[in-house]
């Protein structure tokens, strides 16, 4: 029988992370010890007004109002609807949780190295790890990245992806190094684009292939893993501006208020 896993996710939480984490907790072969939840939005000093109001600057209302959509409003619905957040699923289960701004602070090492983790997995993460702390798991630290790596590198893939009227895209889990979206690749896999495709849906599915072959790697993973090198740099797109967002809107939508509410009432998660 092949020994259960101790592993930490990284998440901010959201839509996204939700998908990843109940993946994680049905794998037999998987022991979530921990989660460390990001609290960050842009600047690790900022307010979460301060970065409301630069976000906004940045990329334009709307896609702010979806930033807002696949988190906070979320988990408020989440709440409306009788639906644990990621935090009580976590209190229920008696599974450790430090919610930081920054992973590589005394405290957050502390955390994880009381957990003495096999594998640190992250999931819409928005934090760079540093090398102390990528060291920590006995096994390896790895990434959910929603795209085919090396192609669209970044924090939106899905909506770099639409924009640019990709027919693929997929997901890739991969070995995570010094730079964002760089690490060698230990699985990838295709996913079609479809017409009908929001932001939303799209990120769904990403995240949800991402999440099963990350249990698979999981489950074999050894010391000796090799993963395959990237073998181009890809192009890295940061936050949308609003060119991008308004040429978006021009051919996708960031989602469908009907496939958002049923995700959230008819989600398998509960207070029991």
């Amino acid at each position: 029988m092949t020994p259960r896993r101790r592993v930490v996710l990284c998440t901010y939480p959201s839509v996204y992370s939700e998908v990843v984490l109940q993946e994680l907790l049905k794998a037999p072969h998987i022991e979530l010890v921990g989660v460390l939840s990001s609290t960050r939005v842009l600047n690790k000093s900022d307010s979460r007004l301060r970065a409301s109001i630069r976000q906004i600057q940045l990329s334009g209302i709307r896609y702010a109002a979806y930033l807002l959509a696949i988190t906070s409003l979320y988990t408020w619905l989440r709440w409306i609807f009788g639906k644990p957040s990621l935090k009580q699923q976590l209190m229920v289960r008696n599974l450790a949780c430090l919610e930081t701004s920054d992973i590589n602070s005394a405290e957050s090492i502390n955390f994880l190295k009381n957990l003495q983790p096999e594998v640190l997995l992250s999931a819409h993460f928005n934090q760079l790890i540093k090398p102390e702390v990528l060291a920590l798991p006995r096994l390896a630290s790895l990434n959910i990245h929603p795209s085919l790596l090396p192609a669209f590198k970044g924090v939106d893939p899905a909506f770099y992806a639409l924009l640019r009227q990709a027919r693929e895209t997929g997901a890739t889990v991969h070995y995570q190094n010094e730079q964002f979206d760089q690490g060698a690749i230990l699985e990838q896999r295709p996913l079609s684009i479809r017409p009908l495709d929001t932001l939303f849906s799209l990120n769904l599915k990403l995240f949800k292939l991402g999440a099963l072959a990350a249990v698979g790697q999981i489950a074999h993973l050894t010391a000796d893993t090799v993963g395959i090198p990237q073998t181009s740099v890809g192009r890295y797109d940061s936050w949308p501006n609003p060119l991008d967002t308004k040429q978006f809107r021009q051919r996708r939508r960031y989602f469908r208020w009907r496939e958002y509410l049923a995700f959230i009432r008819y989600s398998q998660t509960s207070f029991n």
